[in-house]
């Protein structure tokens, strides 16, 4: 049986960790999503010297926040999916079918709780890319002018992006880190922490690698109205605008490899730390 405040207590301190490692990459990430013709390079060296050290950080609590929302939200949902398949259906738990499965709903519940968390943190780490809100934006700022320009439902903006972002990619996650697991442990028998490290890593980076010009789409759509772009901003119109620019298709991979890069310590640490927590039955 799962013990739900188990998955709840183990998530939330793995995706804290995580996102503790993985976030001034993912502000320089955004950045270039959303910035054209920039390098990685170019806007690190930007943050560096017209920013400063912690605008690495801008945006940082919600997402702190988020992570461990979302990581409980994600270890719960796939233990829970785990066992309607094994009650419910003939595909065996082990099945990389019922992996997957169980992966994509797992997505579909975080999805809920990371959009308007992302929407708030996406838009506060490209705040200082407009001139006025260089000294005015936080957390509350940014909520309230959604809520004044769209209501409180403009919170779940890029919601659809998310859903397709998070149930691919979270199935993927899941499924590359089961599958890496049995891989790493028959090749390299008896270092089980290390193939545990590893097997984290793969799964993040094949998480990433899988969806990330969804991801890009996504940035876009919910930085809309910060980047004071007045073109339609659906799923299907950011797709369209970001393909027609110079550049074409290559624009949805902007930020790709600090991305593939940020995926490798951060998931380690959120798989491991989650694996030994289980293991230790500390609650």
């Amino acid at each position: 049986m799962v013990d739900p405040l188990q998955e709840i207590v183990y998530g939330s301190m793995a995706g804290c960790l995580g996102k503790l490692i993985e976030f001034p990459f993912d502000t320089v990430k955004v950045r270039l999503q959303t910035t054209h013709g920039a390098s990685t390079l170019g806007v690190t060296r930007q943050i560096l010297t017209d920013e400063g050290l912690l605008s690495f950080y801008k945006g940082i609590k919600a997402p702190m926040l988020g992570a461990c929302m979302e990581s409980a939200v994600l270890f719960s949902a796939f233990q829970y999916g785990q066992q309607a398949l094994r009650t419910y259906t003939p595909l065996g738990s082990e099945s990389m079918a019922s992996v997957c499965l169980s992966g994509a709903f797992s997505g579909l519940a975080a999805s809920f709780v990371l959009t308007p968390v992302e929407l708030v943190k996406c838009n506060l780490q490209v705040a200082n890319l407009v001139a006025k809100e260089k000294k005015s934006a936080s957390y509350m700022s940014v909520i309230r002018q959604v809520v004044k320009t769209t209501g409180v439902v403009g919170l779940w903006h890029g919601l659809s992006s998310t859903l397709v972002r998070e149930m691919a990619g979270t199935a993927v996650w899941f499924a590359s880190y089961e599958e890496a697991v049995r891989v790493y442990n028959r090749i390299n028998p008896g270092r089980e922490n290390i193939n545990l490290l590893a097997s984290g890593a793969t799964a993040g980076f094949m998480f990433n690698l899988s969806i990330y010009p969804v991801d890009t789409i996504k940035s876009n759509v919910q930085t809309s109205q910060a980047m004071n772009l007045a073109a339609k901003t659906d799923f299907i119109s950011v797709t369209s605008r970001l393909i027609l620019k110079p550049g074409g298709v290559r624009n949805l991979y902007n930020g790709l490899g600090i991305t593939l890069v940020r995926s490798i310590p951060a998931n380690a640490v959120i798989f491991y730390t989650y694996e030994w927590l289980k293991k230790s039955s500390l609650l």
